[in-house]
């Protein structure tokens, strides 16, 4: 680290760099997804900004050749202005009017357009400080990550993200908002990473032959799959097979997205999210009839609680190892040879 210094910078001056200047990168490995408040941390955190109630700093790391502004803390809160400003959300209603000059001000359940002027003007002229490092390299930036959270450690998917490149962060990234996988996530997921590690586990059954066997799906060995998806995005002659399985994976979500069209959320177990895609993914590798496994999946999910030949494969502490996980890919690797 070069530097490092602080400033205060108003709302307004934060948000013409963001949206029109361009001058803040939101997407280091090591941060969690945007937008993952709901609607009351949301409704809080812009209620104390009118209120002048204390904020702590944002971190940021200046790259001195771009000038580009790394977020290392505060996307959450820089998300949240951004949101609001952009009118995506209402305060809560049950929030106390704002008093300005001895005025009372309502605020409750009002988007940003609503507020009255003197009200905006509170809100754009107040001041956030700074705190800017200056070309803080990635191992610092990680190691101070991890102190300011310390509190709240960070999953061990978020850490995954560190060791993926950048090809293979933009195809999970990718993967993860799929329409019908969104529809399948939880915010609770998408908070912890989870959306992340499913798409992960995807790509590592995608991976399944006689040659290779990913292990199972504890952290140890999702961690040694991304360093061998890495090097087989990196190899001109392993690349093109993987982004054919990748386009292969695109195409089963498609379908499985057009077949659950109507559905605003579809309960499938975290566990087993992986395998439906899976068997569509096969059931396209394989030529075979989609809409046979659809019908079939339609009754699996429906008689899900019951069907105990697959459930001994869910339940307990250790789904996630090598067991386990073998188990429910043979129930579907079974099912899709008699389709």
């Amino acid at each position: 680290m070069e530097d490092i210094s602080t400033k205060s910078i108003s709302i307004l001056s934060l948000v013409t760099d963001i949206i029109d200047n361009k001058k803040y990168n939101f997407n280091l490995p090591i941060q969690r997804r945007g937008n993952i408040w709901n609607k009351n941390e949301n409704s809080l955190f812009i209620d104390s900004i009118i209120r002048l109630y204390p904020i702590y700093p944002a971190l940021l790391n200046k790259h001195s050749d771009t000038k580009i502004l790394d977020v290392v803390d505060f996307k959450q809160r820089f998300m949240c202005i951004l949101s609001y400003v952009n009118n995506d959300f209402s305060l809560s209603r049950n929030l106390k009017p704002i008093v300005i000059e001895n005025k009372e001000y309502e605020i409750a359940g009002k988007k940003f357009k609503n507020l009255d002027k003197i009200v905006q003007n509170r809100f754009y002229s107040r001041d956030l400080t700074v705190i800017t490092m200056i070309d803080a390299t990635d191992e610092e930036i990680n190691e101070i990550f991890d102190r300011i959270n310390m509190g709240h450690p960070l999953t061990n998917g978020h850490k995954r993200s560190t060791i993926e490149n950048n090809e293979l962060r933009e195809v999970i990234y990718k993967l993860a908002d799929h329409p019908f996988l969104k529809k399948t996530f939880t915010k609770s997921h998408r908070k912890r990473n989870i959306d992340r590690d499913i798409v992960i586990q995807i790509l590592m059954l995608s991976e399944v032959n006689k040659e290779y066997d990913f292990g199972s799906f504890r952290n140890q060995d999702m961690n040694k799959f991304i360093i061998y998806y890495n090097n087989m995005l990196l190899n001109e002659s392993t690349k093109e097979i993987v982004l054919s399985k990748i386009k292969m994976i695109n195409k089963g979500l498609d379908i499985l997205n057009t077949e659950f069209q109507d559905f605003e959320t579809i309960k499938i177990k975290p566990t087993t999210i992986p395998f439906v895609c899976y068997g569509i993914y096969r059931i396209i590798k394989d030529n075979k009839s989609s809409e046979n496994y659809l019908k079939w999946l339609h009754e699996f999910l429906n008689t899900y609680t019951e069907n105990q030949e697959y459930l001994q494969y869910c339940n307990g502490s250790g789904t996630a190892g090598s067991e386990m996980v073998k188990g429910r890919l043979d129930y579907f690797k079974k099912i899709i040879k008699e389709l």
